[in-house]
């Protein structure tokens, strides 16, 4: 019978100042009312200026929708209080009957305009059809957009945790930074995201990379355009070409990190990512030493608490399965209550022995691993995943929904690079 050690890793702290690392709550919502958001004092915009779409028969929950958001709602306070940004609504644009040709002409019609940083759309259906219409539209003009179901908004008792979400989302999508873990580290690390995912032909192959600092800000995401499944080489000199370019945009803006952390979102296979990540770390040419991390979030490995009733262990819970690979319970009890249903899921994480950071630097790779779960800027009770594996499982939906040609369009715009736009 095998014996393994754990340890239970108390979450961190979060900054809401760039300028002060003492301005820290480790509660998400007191922090931004007591401080505001981390990026305040450097988002350079006086207002954000949103446009609303909206079937003209559900004016009513427009109405709820944008006076919610600007005035607040019970509980939640108003955009502009939390983020300390005024929210203006530009323009209103009614549907006279909500299909696609109605969605596609109002999308035009708001992008020939311009000046818009989010739109609203007001919906009856989350998953139908218009829906990626309206987002393929907008996010081809470069515009992001959140999308808010008529369902949703005549839920009373949940309208202010509706707006809330809303709200935080919308200032992200917009490029601004909500919070950021108070790191453990003086270092200067940059962490890239590598993930991958095909059309809903399952013929074309997308490669991604998103790039976050060591506190858990987004900085910009950057994509291959898609490739045929069979152009192994094709897809492999592509990503490594996407990590140097993603690599060099970064150092427009900051100095050169003192190492680098690659978390590889998906398994290896037969894709090769990581023979990419070597061809570009050759290409950057820098010595600065760098961990290669397996990130899998389908392990067969299960974790139980046979001392709690539930038998279900508390969050946070790591257990070392040798010095380079660990378990990370990142959905499990808080407390004695648990939020999810069935079986916690477990984060199996590994450290690639073609790594040239020391293996003793593990644990705190793993405790950043757990830190970045707290900078899901999805929601403010969004399910606990690092960003650089959730930021994967959105995009790669977005990809699956948008399809690859739409996808490519984006892509070649690149003007949301730098905006968490796929939240």
């Amino acid at each position: 019978m095998s014996t393994f050690t754990g340890e239970l890793l108390r979450p961190p702290e979060l900054r809401f100042d760039y300028s002060s690392t003492s301005v820290r709550h480790s509660d998400v919502r007191r922090g931004l009312k007591l401080y505001g958001p981390y990026d305040s004092g450097i988002l350079g915009k006086d207002r954000i200026r949103a446009a609303v779409i909206f079937p003209s028969s559900y004016e009513r929950d427009k109405n709820t929708l944008v006076n919610g958001l600007i005035n607040g709602h019970g509980s939640f306070s108003g955009f502009q209080c939390l983020f300390r940004t005024p929210l203006s609504i530009e323009r209103e644009r009614p549907l006279s009957a909500e299909n696609e040709r109605e969605m596609r002409l109002a999308v035009q019609d708001l992008a020939r305009q311009g000046n818009v940083d989010v739109v609203l759309l007001v919906t009856t259906s989350e998953n139908s059809a218009l829906y990626q219409t309206a987002k393929r539209e907008l996010l081809g003009n470069g515009i992001p957009n959140q999308v808010v179901t008529v369902g949703k908004l005549r839920k009373a008792k949940q309208v202010p945790w509706v707006l809330e979400n809303v709200a935080l989302a919308c200032y992200a999508k917009i490029g601004g930074t909500p919070w950021v873990v108070a790191s453990e580290s003086s270092r200067r690390e940059l962490v890239i995201g590598i993930s991958r995912a095909q059309d809903r032909t399952n013929k074309f192959l997308v490669g991604f990379v998103t790039l976050f600092t060591q506190d858990g800000d987004f900085l910009l995401l950057h994509s291959l355009a898609p490739v045929l499944e069979w152009e192994r080489e094709q897809y492999v000199q592509g990503l490594a070409q996407l990590i140097v370019e993603a690599y060099h945009e970064y150092r427009k803006h900051e100095v050169a990190p003192d190492a680098i952390i690659l978390h590889l979102c998906k398994r290896p296979g037969r894709f090769r990512e990581v023979e990419a990540v070597q061809q570009a770390l050759l290409q950057i040419g820098n010595a600065f030493p760098y961990a290669l991390i397996h990130l899998n979030d389908d392990s067969s490995f299960r974790l139980f608490d046979a001392s709690h009733p539930t038998y279900v262990p508390q969050a946070g819970l790591k257990v070392d399965l040798s010095t380079h690979k660990a378990l990370l319970l990142l959905d499990g009890r808080v407390g004695d209550r648990r939020y999810g249903r069935g079986v916690p899921r477990v984060l199996e994480i590994s450290m690639d022995k073609r790594s040239t950071m020391p293996v003793d630097e593990f644990p705190r790779l793993v405790r950043q691993i757990y830190n970045f779960a707290r900078v899901n800027w999805r929601g403010f009770n969004a399910r606990a995943v690092p960003v650089t594996l959730n930021y994967s499982h959105l995009i790669a939906r977005l990809i699956v929904e948008i399809g690859a040609n739409g996808w490519n369009q984006i892509i070649s715009a690149g003007r949301l690079k730098d905006k968490g736009w796929f939240l």
